[in-house]
């Protein structure tokens, strides 16, 4: 609520003409005047403000910023409301097919239909709507899995070509190192480390870049400046924990694989051959 009050279960049972208006019906009918207290007239019936509702982002044309709210046995003064135009029902942590049922098996029981008849009852699941998004959610979320796998691809082959230049570069280091009783594994496990090291300072820096881009995004403006009375910086990324986890492991396997093969490389080159490279 903006200003006032919301209607209440009094305000219903004494069949109260009051009434409770959108920001955008207080600003074309008062506008710019104090609405409070004042009286508007619908079909000829006075009904007196007691309360404004807030602005709310709205699209389209079904904009809830120019509703005008009354007392339901009030209605009466304006229509017959003894047969509903309709009923919204909202529910929370309700399984939303078992309170179709319920809906429609009460209903047949008082009117007496089949509760299977689909023909007597409309009933709009908002909730079924919302699972073709999840759908195109999905299909994103594949999308971008399977960019991010050839991007980790790409920079693992980027990674072992650069290891492979750098155990040409050493490898008179490389014989030093034999020569003065370095075995195979140690040289493996040198050329390894250098390799998840890499990949860990990138990987950390990727992440610290996500959490950069997701603070920075967030702040600007895109969908508010399409649509009334939407909030400034209205895009909020939220970087899962998760997929920082998987992240993070598909990483550590780029990181192992790309610095294995110039590892082994150098683990088994000839001592003698390594001394004598220049």
């Amino acid at each position: 609520m903006e200003q006032g009050r919301f209607l209440d279960d009094a305000d219903n049972a004494r069949h109260g003409l009051l009434a409770v208006i959108g920001s955008e019906a207080r600003d074309k009918l008062f506008s710019g005047m104090p609405a409070l207290g004042e009286d508007i007239r619908i079909d000829g019936v006075d009904f007196q403000v007691v309360g404004v509702v807030s602005p709310r982002m709205q699209e389209g044309d079904d904009d809830d910023n120019r509703t005008i709210y009354i007392p339901y046995n009030s209605m009466n003064v304006l229509k017959d409301n003894h047969y509903l135009d309709g009923i919204w029902m909202d529910s929370l942590g309700l399984d939303h097919d078992k309170l179709d049922r319920t809906v429609r098996d009460t209903l047949a029981a008082a009117h007496g239909f089949k509760s299977d008849d689909k023909r007597a009852i409309f009933v709009f699941d908002a909730q079924k709507q919302l699972s073709q998004f999840s759908i195109i959610s999905l299909a994103l979320k594949v999308l971008l899995a399977f960019i991010g796998t050839l991007t980790l691809g790409i920079g693992g082959v980027g990674l072992m070509n650069m290891m492979l230049v750098s155990v040409t570069q050493r490898t008179r280091e490389i014989g030093v190192e034999k020569a003065l009783g370095a075995r195979k594994r140690d040289i493996l496990f040198q050329f390894l480390a250098e390799a998840m090291v890499i990949t860990a300072v990138g990987g950390m820096l990727g992440i610290g870049l996500s959490y950069v881009v997701s603070v920075s995004v967030g702040r600007l403006t895109f969908y508010s400046a399409m649509a009334k009375h939407a909030e400034a910086a209205d895009i909020r990324l939220i970087v899962s924990p998760m997929i920082l986890l998987v992240a993070t492991g598909i990483l550590a396997v780029v990181g192992v694989v790309s610095g294995m093969v110039p590892a082994m490389r150098a683990a088994k080159l000839d001592p003698i051959e390594a001394l004598r490279y220049e």
